[in-house]
């Protein structure tokens, strides 16, 4: 089967200080919480931007939204655990600097992103800049916390394989479709995302990279299988800067919240920010299956990225992770995953959407918008 790919591509240490030093700065912190309208309170259940110091000691953070009942989606809650207070001051400090300041409309700034740091080195913010005078300046503005600059140089892209799909989903296995499997319109191949779930409509929808209907005018999703395409539902909703359109399904065929292939399988809910930052602290495995490199694996980079190389707007709540090589044009649409701490031998969380590899020198990751940016901005859960 000959098929026109839509990208992947899409063309597109310090060591930690002691106690005292690593805690956010009294000025500092004074400005974030005018700025984003808080109080002194507790950090227990949070799991967004907005976060208060916490005394010493361990606190209580929001590491995920899970189902009580795989099977129902409405049963979906937080789930808590506790870490350590000088680790969360200490990320707490560089989400405060990073999101005091657009590095995105800075010039020169092509990428930014938080990188968590561990019981051993501070976490700092990871920038991608076109000289290395940037990164003197932003340091400036970032007050205390470390910065890892990298220069980007232009680079062109490739050409998508032209491949048959390493992961088809078998149609006589039944309807319920999986992510992790090929799909398409009406000729291009991308990955399916598990189910993703609107809690408003209570409706479950397919869901893929929507750089997949870039250049058509289709609004058909088609499963790839067998050797044939079978269409299974219309486009509802795109969502260009997060890259993930929502599709309605159209016939017998609905989505699965499980990945294809994995082992779980079962989808549960979705890892929060924090949640992230404590994998990359832990040096955490997760996961990733695509229609065309199957299932592989890698460690987080960084989270909450911001990404200016491809496209504007600059593409915001990024996650970064794993080895461009392990990810080609056809993937699209896949996520990345982990197993659920609370189940880890049946269940399985969403860590982000992955939409495409880095090209450049330089630089060397899987990025998509992480799976939190979904809940946040628009409740979906997975």
């Amino acid at each position: 089967m000959q098929s026109r790919w839509k990208g992947s591509q899409m063309n597109e240490g310090e060591l930690r200080a002691d106690s005292e030093s690593s805690r956010i700065s009294r000025r500092r912190f004074v400005k974030t919480l005018g700025a984003s309208g808080i109080g002194l309170a507790s950090a227990s259940n949070l799991s967004g931007r907005e976060l208060p110091a916490v005394a010493d000691g361990d606190v209580s953070i929001t590491y995920a939204y899970a189902r009580g009942d795989p099977d129902d989606p409405s049963s979906i809650s937080p789930r808590t655990k506790t870490v350590s207070a000088d680790w969360y001051n200490d990320l707490r400090a560089a989400l405060s600097s990073y999101n005091t300041i657009d590095l995105g409309g800075i010039e020169g700034v092509l990428n930014a992103a938080v990188v968590p740091g561990d019981e051993a080195e501070r976490s700092s913010i990871s920038i991608g800049v076109t000289s290395e005078s940037i990164v003197s300046q932003v340091q400036e503005l970032l007050d205390e916390t470390p910065i890892e600059g990298s220069i980007i140089e232009e680079a062109a892209g490739s050409d998508g394989p032209d491949l048959e799909p390493a992961r088809q989903f078998d149609l006589e296995s039944g309807f319920s479709v999986p992510g992790g499997v090929a799909c398409g319109e009406t000729e291009g191949i991308a990955t399916l995302t598990p189910g993703l779930h609107d809690p408003e409509t209570e409706t479950t929808f397919f869901a893929t990279a929507d750089h997949l209907y870039a250049d058509t005018e289709s609004t058909e999703l088609t499963l790839v299988g067998n050797g044939q395409r079978v269409e299974i539902g219309e486009v509802a909703k795109r969502y260009r800067n997060e890259d993930f359109s929502l599709i309605s399904p159209t016939s017998d065929f609905t989505p699965a919240h499980a990945v294809d292939g994995a082992a779980p399988r079962q989808v549960a809910g979705q890892f929060t920010r924090l949640g992230l930052a404590d994998l990359k602290a832990r040096s955490a495995e997760i996961h990733k299956i695509g229609a065309m490199t199957g299932h592989t694996t890698g460690e987080i980079q960084a989270i909450d990225g911001i990404t200016c190389v491809y496209g504007d707007p600059c593409k915001r709540g990024q996650l970064k992770w794993g080895d461009q090589a392990e990810f080609t044009d056809g993937d699209s649409g896949s996520v990345s995953y982990a197993p659920d701490p609370e189940n880890p031998d049946e269940q399985v969380l969403v860590c982000g959407l992955n939409s495409a590899r880095t090209w450049w020198p330089g630089e060397d990751y899987i990025w998509g918008t992480g799976a939190y940016i979904l809940q946040e901005e628009y409740g979906y859960t997975f």
